[in-house]
């Protein structure tokens, strides 16, 4: 990753452009760190001293991304640490690295963008960082050999790889995401609405016993669009990942009959939206609302349970994921 080599070099040869370095320079600026207004702003505070560093840190331990924290030599710098890290060949160094960029990026929008550091949006940054690094690393073919009296190198083709994430809406639109669930517990349908800036709106589910899963999944939509209409959202884009149910609206098939009435209902709402539109996304892409049809198995109401909080830390953090661009990847059958 090409910036993140660039930052790793200048760290090392303090280079960044921090206020203390930008006073050694000769530039008249106001050395002090924004969240710490009695500390210089050097290498060693942003990265090691600063309770905005210190909390990203505790917890990436807490989490369990990080064995323990990194930097354990009282008086060293920080150049002095990673150096000690290299050489004792931490197995975790490329994340140390990773959460020094995400900490780097979170001092820069909270000077440039006035945007308040979170610990946790720092942490979600680097992991996603360190997927991309994997997936870039590890995802080219390899050559490998079966045993055999005449050994043969094997050549062959990956497989094509889709990049699946969470995406915005258009300005203005609304983005509807709907799932059904189906397990022991029984069946439950669920939907979750966002704005286009990633906002949450609203979360809705219900608990539908042994109903098949298609009707669990047909109930989620109309039950989004629903609640999408009653709100006063007229422009929307519709996302799942039951390509029956979706081709069904879109009147690309007959519609099952489990799910015919359900399917009319959605049919007699669309004339109210401004604009509406329909597409299939893989479940890797759908995980809040996968989520959130899990909890109605939990919550087992018959009736619609709406939400317009998190009703869940684990919730908030697939709804974090998914602002901050989570990219999963799915090989092609």
């Amino acid at each position: 990753m090409p910036k993140i080599r660039v930052f790793l070099w200048q760290l090392c040869h303090n280079a960044l452009p921090v206020k203390g370095n930008l006073l050694r320079r000769g530039l008249q600026i106001d050395p002090l760190c924004l969240t710490c207004p009695t500390e210089i702003e050097d290498l060693d505070h942003i990265f090691m001293h600063c309770p905005m560093a210190n909390a990203v840190w505790d917890m990436a331990v807490t989490h369990q991304w990080l064995p323990n924290l990194p930097f354990n030599h009282p008086g060293s710098t920080l150049r002095e640490e990673l150096h000690l890290l290299a050489q004792s060949q931490f197995p975790w160094l490329s994340r140390v690295v990773l959460l020094l960029w995400s900490i780097w990026k979170s001092r820069n929008a909270f000077i440039f963008k006035n945007e308040v550091p979170s610990s946790m949006g720092t942490i979600l940054r680097a992991k996603c960082n360190w997927a991309e690094w994997k997936l870039r690393t590890t995802s080219l073919s390899g050559s490998f050999y079966t045993p055999s009296h005449s050994p043969q190198i094997i050549r062959r083709h990956p497989l094509p790889l889709h990049h699946i994430g969470w995406k915005l809406p258009q300005g203005g639109s609304i983005k509807l995401n709907f799932d059904g669930t189906k397990s022991a517990a029984g069946a439950a349908a669920g939907f979750v609405l966002r704005n286009w800036k990633g906002g949450f709106i609203t979360a809705g589910t219900r608990f539908l016993e042994n109903a098949p899963i298609l009707v669990a999944e047909a109930t989620a939509l109309r039950d989004g669009i629903s609640t999408a209409l009653q709100a006063g959202h007229c422009r929307l884009e519709v996302e799942g990942d039951n390509q029956i149910v979706i081709q069904a609206v879109q009147k690309q098939i007959l519609p099952p009959w489990q799910i015919a009435p359900i399917i009319e209902d959605i049919w007699n709402m669309i004339p109210s939206c401004e604009s509406i539109s329909f597409s299939h996304i893989y479940r890797e892409g759908n995980m809040a609302v996968d989520w959130m049809a899990k909890y109605g198995c939990l919550l087992k109401s018959h009736n619609l349970s709406y939400f317009t909080s998190s009703p869940s830390r684990e919730f908030l953090y697939i709804l974090t994921d998914d602002n901050l661009g989570r990219i999963l990847v799915r090989k092609a059958a």
